[in-house]
């Protein structure tokens, strides 16, 4: 796809190129969803002649924005990524993606590593597990303060666990992986490395 969604001075969004790529935004219908609404990022490829991408799904989960932009261009932007389609949580009737959990363990100050822990439950929905090592302990209560900062940026709360320093890193650093663990889907008896 090269560089086609790229931002402008104002930050605004990736601007699309449509003389470049079609791009479609669609939902687990397989149709487009509405401006303004996440979904799938499809692609189709123009002017490629060896190996053309045809409604490639890159499985980048974002939204369209069709507001004009102050920069003067008329084609529609893409939000920032959210996240990817496969690592896609539904917890308590609110669909999140690992990113926005991220955000509110990695701007806590007493949080030093984490590991969230993503699997299926007797119902077949999602239950999420997050296991937590702390810098210091505050004087207040640490799991409620938590699900209070994860309700108030992701309107659900995970079940929270506290556990020592070095066994939140023994996860996080298992033998021969050159990339933090951070996030293990259960779902699909697979380890992934965002």
């Amino acid at each position: 796809m090269g560089a086609t969604f790229s931002e402008c001075q104002y930050g605004c969004g990736g601007h699309v190129h449509p003389e470049l790529v079609i791009v479609e935004i669609i939902g687990d219908d397989n149709k487009p969803v509405p401006d303004g609404e996440v979904g799938e990022i499809v692609v189709t490829t123009l002017g490629v002649e060896g190996m053309p991408l045809l409604r490639f799904r890159t499985g980048d989960m974002a939204a369209k924005i069709v507001e004009p932009c102050r920069c003067g261009r008329n084609s529609f932007r893409l939000t920032p990524l959210v996240g990817r389609k496969n690592n896609m949580i539904k917890l308590k009737g609110t669909t999140l993606y690992p990113p926005a959990i991220n955000d509110v363990l990695d701007n806590t100050e007493y949080v030093e590593n984490y590991v969230v822990i993503v699997q299926y439950n007797d119902a077949g929905t999602d239950d999420v597990e997050i296991k937590i090592g702390l810098k210091f302990t505050p004087s207040f209560d640490v799991i409620k303060d938590l699900k209070d900062r994860f309700r108030s940026r992701i309107r659900v709360a995970p079940n929270i666990e506290i556990h020592p320093v070095s066994e939140i890193q023994a996860i996080n650093f298992p033998a021969k992986s050159r990339k933090a663990v951070k996030f293990i889907d259960k779902r699909q008896s697979c380890i992934s490395t965002h």
